[in-house]
């Protein structure tokens, strides 16, 4: 795994990750006349969520069992398969809390990430939408498929952080940017959730995805419904992303007859766009999870860069794609390494891509481990496998060549469908080590992560460490993994390991891979420095307690839950001077999002006096520095009620 998807994986839980970025070739001249030109602020390469900020948490418990028996009744001696589904961020670590309504029921992931879903009676699909705070919402598509035994079928869904807002003055025109993502905003053209006009300060979100490096990110299938109707068409990505405005926590759109620019920096990969063209613009239907079309991009020149112009009529996720007609056909069939026995509800995902787009395929394994997918004709298409019953993959994904021959799963076309085989392993090993305090001394109750890039991204496995600082975690063979450790007081270690050689082993069991000794607090620092203030910022708000966490809080001032310690991973903390001004170091390793709680729970006014959940995702920057000899890296300024400081 490469170190830009390594880093976030401090978080403990509910991490997150956003793609490396900032505007790309921007152009210094504005056609429409002068505008408010935001700063980016930086993309990390890891962020988080939010579906609706500042939204409650959601009252139903975690899914721990299916809500119901599987319905669907039998056919042919086979019952539908219940669809396992675990929810991942950036980093493949779960996500835990994340909201998943299915048929009318919301399902909440459990510190696994997972919830279980049964098939509704006679359903062919399974389709539902997904939340969680601090990410851009998505949504699962898959089929219901039937099996003669007692199987369970298994989906992963990765959701892409929303990362920090970028806030402006709505009073005057703006220009907004993030990624490969630029937004050209008028003036007070916002309006509220009841039509009112919003004035001053506005946050924007702009959650920016590049398909030739973040498809497994997309909110749902490439899938389009073609304007003015017509059957379904499967799409090329050229560039999407999510795109939302906020106010005190409430999101929201554009204002009826007013208008925007939406501008998608076209990556380089996809060189058959010229000047002049036109590509389809699609936004994404989460309840129905398909791209539902709106007009065209015209692709236009800036700075040396080639834009993709569009005009949104609302704020949501938005795509540049391009419809696929012919194509080629894969059929999969999906076996256990050792045995050969067929695996029913694996998962699939392909990725494809050409010089127009990219195309990423998924499915599920029916009841003999077989599944037809379509790509690109002529082209390529990467297949990975995944069953929570197994570790990993055999050999990585597979790569299957087309050819100049049309075939479609459905049976159309020319040619017929090529045929692979993926294997499935559940054949590991043992990797132990040991955990050091700062001191030297071993440490007990560390959280032990290690991680490897697997056939369908990310894949973790976790231990604890004991009380003489041992772990042991069970991993696949043949693996080099990244190995972080978290202290749950602000402490990280980080270290490599490889089982490359490595015999079939278990915790327990002697000739166990051996990792080097993870000593905590031992890599490099960053610096963070800000201030509080009351009374709007003019008067500075000094003792302030300031709390830094690698995951984004639950916090509460309800008797019990108001100590700071219990809302998340603490990663640092602080109080703030006489002048308001406060700074924290925290490990260069977790550069990406991190979450800046100011304020303590005040009897009477409880958790208004901590900064709004919106103000606290910050992108740390990589870039060393300590707070004796800097550099610090400035981040946003916190304004709290004056009744705060009484």
């Amino acid at each position: 795994m490469n170190a830009k998807m390594m880093r976030r994986l401090l978080m403990l839980m509910l991490a997150t990750g956003m793609s490396a970025g900032g505007v790309l070739g921007c152009s210094d001249e504005n056609p429409d006349g002068p505008v408010q030109e935001i700063p980016d602020g930086g993309e990390p390469d890891g962020e988080e969520p939010d579906a609706e900020p500042d939204g409650e948490e959601p009252d139903a418990e975690p899914d721990a069992e299916p809500d119901a028996e599987p319905d669907g009744g039998e056919v042919d001696g086979r019952r539908a398969m219940p669809l396992q589904v675990q929810v991942l961020n950036r980093q493949g670590l779960p996500i835990v809390g994340a909201a998943v309504m299915h048929a009318g029921v919301e399902h909440i992931s459990d510190g696994e990430g997972r919830v279980l879903l049964s098939a509704p009676e006679d359903a062919e699909r399974f389709v539902a939408r997904i939340d969680a705070e601090g990410f851009a919402p998505s949504s699962l598509d898959y089929p219901v498929q039937r099996a003669t035994d007692d199987h369970t079928a298994h989906a992963i869904v990765r959701l892409l952080p929303l990362g920090s807002p970028i806030v402006f003055n709505h009073d005057e025109a703006a220009t907004i940017s993030r990624g490969r993502i630029r937004v050209e905003l008028a003036a007070n053209s916002l309006v509220d959730g009841q039509g009112n006009a919003v004035t001053g300060e506005v946050e924007a979100t702009i959650a920016s995805l590049d398909p030739t490096e973040d498809a497994r990110f997309m909110p749902g299938p490439l899938v389009g419904l073609p304007e003015g109707g017509g059957e379904e068409t499967p799409i090329l990505s050229v560039m999407m992303g999510d795109i939302s405005f906020w106010q005190h926590g409430e999101k929201l759109q554009l204002a009826e007859g007013e208008q925007a620019r939406l501008e998608f920096f076209i990556p380089e990969a996809f060189e058959a766009y010229q000047e002049g063209d036109l590509i389809e613009f699609w936004h994404f239907d989460l309840s129905q999870a398909r791209w539902v079309q709106e007009g065209n991009c015209t692709v236009a020149l800036a700075g040396g860069q080639r834009l993709a112009q569009c005009a949104p009529t609302h704020f949501s996720w938005w795509n540049a794609d391009k419809p696929v007609s012919l194509r080629n056909c894969v059929n999969i069939k999906v076996i256990d390494g050792e045995t050969g026995e067929p695996i029913p509800g694996a998962a699939l995902e392909g990725m494809g891509l050409d010089f127009e787009g990219a195309l990423v395929g998924q499915g599920l394994t029916d009841g003999e481990g077989r599944s037809c997918m379509n790509f690109l004709l002529d082209g390529t298409l990467d297949v990975g496998a995944f069953h929570a019953d197994y570790l990993y993959q055999e050999g990585g994904p597979v790569q299957v060549v087309g050819n100049s021959v049309p075939a479609d799963c459905s049976g159309a076309g020319e040619g017929a469908c090529q045929e692979v085989v993926v294997e499935l392993l559940n054949r590991g090993t043992c990797l132990t080590g040991k955990v050091l305090d700062e001191t030297y001394n071993v440490l007990e109750g560390a959280s032990v992560y290690a991680v490897h890039e697997g056939a369908l991204g990310a894949q973790y496995f976790s231990a604890v460490s004991d009380a003489s600082g041992n772990y042991c975690v069970e991993v696949p063979q043949d693996v080099e993994l990244s190995l972080y450790a978290l202290d749950g007081e602000g402490s990280v270690a980080v270290e490599t390991a490889s089982t490359a050689g490595a015999e079939s082993l278990q915790c327990g069991d002697e000739g166990c891979a051996e990792a080097t000794a993870m000593v905590m607090g031992t890599g490099s620092m960053a610096c963070l420095k800000s201030y509080v203030a009351v009374n709007g910022y003019s008067t500075p708000a000094p003792g302030m307690p300031v709390y830094v966490y690698s995951e984004h809080p639950t916090r509460s001032c309800e008797p019990g839950q108001d100590d700071p310690a219990s809302w998340g991973a603490m990663v640092a903390q602080t109080v703030s001077d006489a002048s308001g001004n406060w700074a924290v170091e925290v490990p260069l390793d977790m550069a990406g999002t991190l979450y800046v709680s100011v304020g303590s729970c005040v009897d009477t006014l409880g958790v208004e006096c901590l900064n709004g959940d919106r103000l606290m995702p910050v992108q740390v920057a990589e870039l060393e520095g300590s707070i004796d000899q800097g550099p610090c890296q400035e981040v946003h300024p916190t304004p709290l009620p004056d009744a705060c400081l009484e």
